[in-house]
Formats: structure tokens, sequence, C-alpha cells
């Protein structure tokens, strides 16, 4: 084969392989979501969410200041929680984490991603499995509360588990 041509070959061969490590890493669409698992999402605390279903725990899975461990009453509520979704054919979850406003953008992004996988470790031990679960941190971008009260704050130090639509 001359140099050329071998040398395309290669290349082509590489396109190739990275399209399939790209396929084999991208996970499998959402099914749609029926009306009956819907209305059992609600029953629970979801809500309506640009592109799926949040849960809303009074809000949100609340963490202390500079902490991402799950409190006792969090992990029982993550464990009830994985019962009912497994129990109506929810097989895929999204786990967002968030900080509030205080400290440095660095820390908060990593704060905010510890505290996600903190819950998604949690959701994978009571039974969805681990690479079922994408997980995203948003460190101190997505307020929910007003950063300059003590209360604020608190409601911006959270996880939102989205059960994703299509």
């Amino acid at each position: 084969m001359p140099l050329r041509a071998s040398v395309l070959y290669r290349v082509v061969l590489l396109c190739c392989a990275g399209v399939l490590i790209a396929a084999c890493q991208t996970p499998p669409p959402a099914k749609r979501l029926s009306a009956e698992q819907i209305q059992i999402l609600r029953e629970i605390g979801f809500h309506r969410e640009e592109d799926g279903w949040g849960f809303d725990l009074d809000g949100r899975l609340l963490f202390d200041s500079n902490a991402s461990t799950l409190s006792a009453p969090n992990r029982e509520t993550i464990a009830r929680l994985v019962k009912v979704v497994t129990e109506i054919g929810i097989e895929h979850l999204r786990i967002e984490g968030h900080a509030d406003g205080s400290g440095r953008k660095r820390i908060n992004n990593k704060l905010s991603r510890r505290r996600a996988e903190a819950v998604a470790r949690e959701i994978a031990r009571n039974g969805i499995p681990y690479e079922n679960i994408t997980v995203r941190s948003f460190g101190a971008t997505s307020p929910v509360g007003d950063n300059t009260t003590r209360e604020g704050r608190a409601l911006n130090r959270r996880v939102v588990i989205i059960v994703p639509s299509e």
C-alpha cells in the first residue's frame, strides 16, 4: 500500500474508533413517561422542570455550609424515592448539585459536584445503577434563595434529583 493511502486508511480507522467510543459513552435516550408515572412522581413531590421532573423535598435536599455529607433523614428520603421510582419503571436519573453564593467560585463548583456525587452514590446504593445516573454541578450559578440572607443561602445549598423526560 502506498504511504499516502496507508496514512489515509489509519486516519479513517481512528475516526471510526472515536465515533464508536463516543457512542458507547452516550446514555440511551430516556423513555417517554406514562401518565401513571407522572401522577406518581407528582404524588411523591416531583414538579415539572424544563426537561424533566424535579424532586422537591420541601424545596430541596439541603446541606450544611461547606458540607457534602447527607444527613440520615436525607438518606431515608432517597431510599424511599428510589424504591418508588424503580417500582414504576424509572431507571435513569440526573443529579444537579448547587452551592450558595459565599466562598470562591472554584470551591463552590467542587462543593456542588461533591454534593451531587454524594446523592448519586446513595441512589446507587439503593438500587439504581450508578451508570444510569448523570451528575451535574452548577456551583452558585442557579440560586433559588437570596444569598444575602442565612435562609436564602441555606436554600441554595442543595441537590435536585431529576427524572428526565424524553
